[in-house]
């Protein structure tokens, strides 16, 4: 067997042990009173309902007249929206006796608004006008510290130029400029819409270039850009000074969805508890921990130096599924955690546990036979290569067809309900990275760390891996 260099395990084990800490405990500092996250760590997981519980609203139809309108279409475009906005953890109940529905949103919800607001701006009615000027009757901080600007005066309120009724698809994206990143919305109107706009812009002859259209979503003004080029391209782009992605996020989605089929208003607003108690993130911490040390110290006991190689391997798979979940330092979203995608969590963990008992039962059966040490190890690796493999590619295609299946919650809602669905799509995508990971934790990693171990002379002892001795 080709061995490896002696540093090549060292290396790779402060790397791992590094790698790990930060993935764990994170990286922030304070500027002033304020807390910034570098790289995002287990503090910063969004859990779930079922273990930070969440808000609750419930709707019913806004007039007598809309009392009889089915509910469920309302549900329909709101679940689309939650979809949209990249909501993973929801609950959604609708009540046909009552005429009314219920939303419930995780408290610990990874956005700019509170988990009250951003239901309630899921649930608005969402109809989007363009306006002439920017005249606004109030204005309010909203649950992101942001000032809002709400109610339209009188005047602006009966001159609409455009409605959403237009809009063919509302995207958001981000521009950088010397250093500093700007998130925009951008909405693409149909042919009629887009002629029209075209012509009230027009640098000659246009009643509105030159001139400020605010973006108004309900009652809310989202921007006043001023018009300094034609609209002639069929499309607006429009941002504002505290818009950030999830902002940017959030609007698009709930336009690109379009309105509501009835105007809804607000029954209750209620909190749900967490169906695990309290503290519950603090428990699983905690167990995960007492785990990881329970499995080392059998391990090692077991099978020696593989024993010590699947600390490192567990380690490197715990903290690699944590990064995806938390976003670590790529800016994106948190993922919603729930007690399945935990579970998962776990599984995957056990995964690479499972690559170092496959090598570590085969140099042992090897060496009971006689086989030299070096021989036995090589053995090992090359008969546990298809097992890894192939158990690692047959969970990561079977979590894919579960995110699949239950990531457009339609398709299983009326069977399984909102929060089974979404326990399987959390579930699964942990499940999916945890298996991708784990061609590295369970067959690469042991195979290298193994190799460059048998290069001390100490070690390079049957005895040593789980041999007599």
């Amino acid at each position: 067997m080709k061995r490896l260099g002696k540093s090549l395990s060292v290396i790779l084990a402060v790397l791992i042990l590094a790698f790990s800490v930060v993935s764990v405990f994170g990286v922030s500092y304070y500027v002033g009173d304020n807390k910034n996250t570098a790289i995002k760590g287990f503090g910063d997981i969004d859990w779930g309902i079922d273990v930070s519980g969440g808000t609750s609203i419930t709707l019913k139809a806004a007039t007598a007249d809309e009392a009889d309108a089915d509910i469920n279409d309302a549900a329909q475009v709101i679940e689309d929206r939650a979809v949209s906005y990249g909501l993973t953890d929801y609950e959604l109940y609708v009540n046909e006796e009552s005429n009314t529905l219920t939303f419930v949103v995780p408290e610990s919800v990874d956005s700019d608004y509170s988990a009250e607001e951003l239901a309630s701006f899921l649930t608005s009615y969402g109809e989007l006008t363009l306006r002439p000027g920017s005249a606004y009757e109030d204005m309010v901080v909203d649950s992101s510290n942001s000032a809002a600007f709400v109610t339209p005066t009188s005047d602006t309120a009966k001159s609409v130029i455009m409605d959403g009724s237009h809009v063919t698809d509302a995207t958001w994206f981000e521009y950088s400029e010397e250093g500093e990143t700007y998130y925009y919305v951008n909405l693409t109107f149909d042919d009629e819409a887009a002629e029209t706009l075209s012509a009230l812009t027009n640098a000659d002859t246009g009643a509105y270039y030159n001139q400020i259209i605010s973006v108004w979503l309900d009652d809310r003004m989202l921007s006043s850009p001023t018009v300094s080029e034609p609209l002639d391209a069929g499309a607006l782009s429009f941002s504002g000074e505290m818009y950030t992605e999830d902002k940017a996020n959030l609007y698009s989605a709930i336009i690109s969805t379009g309105t509501l089929p009835m105007e809804l208003s607000v029954a209750s607003v209620d909190t749900v508890d967490s169906t695990v108690g309290n503290n519950a993130s603090d428990i699983i911490f905690i167990a995960g921990i007492v785990a990881l040390i329970a499995i080392a110290l059998v391990m090692i006991l077991k099978y020696r130096l593989i024993g010590v190689v699947s600390v490192f391997a567990m380690l490197l798979q715990f903290g690699a599924v944590l990064a995806v979940v938390t976003g670590f330092c790529f800016g994106d979203g948190t993922f919603t955690l729930t007690i399945p995608g935990a579970a998962a969590m776990a599984l995957s963990v056990m995964l690479s546990v499972l690559g170092c008992v496959i090598f570590g039962e085969k140099t042992k059966a090897e060496l009971r036979e006689g086989t030299v040490l070096g021989t036995a190890i090589s053995t090992a690796i090359e008969s546990g290569r298809k097992a890894v493999f192939d158990i690692n590619f047959i969970l990561a295609i079977i979590a894919l067809v579960g995110m699949f299946l239950f990531g457009n919650w339609n398709l299983t809602f009326a069977i399984f309900g909102g929060a089974s669905a979404s326990g399987v799509y959390n579930f699964c995508f942990v499940l999916f990275f945890g298996a991708v990971f784990n061609f590295i934790t369970g067959y690469f990693l042991p195979q290298l760390m193994i190799r460059s171990l048998q290069s001390f002379n100490a070690f390079n002892k049957p005895s040593m891996f789980g041999g007599a001795k």
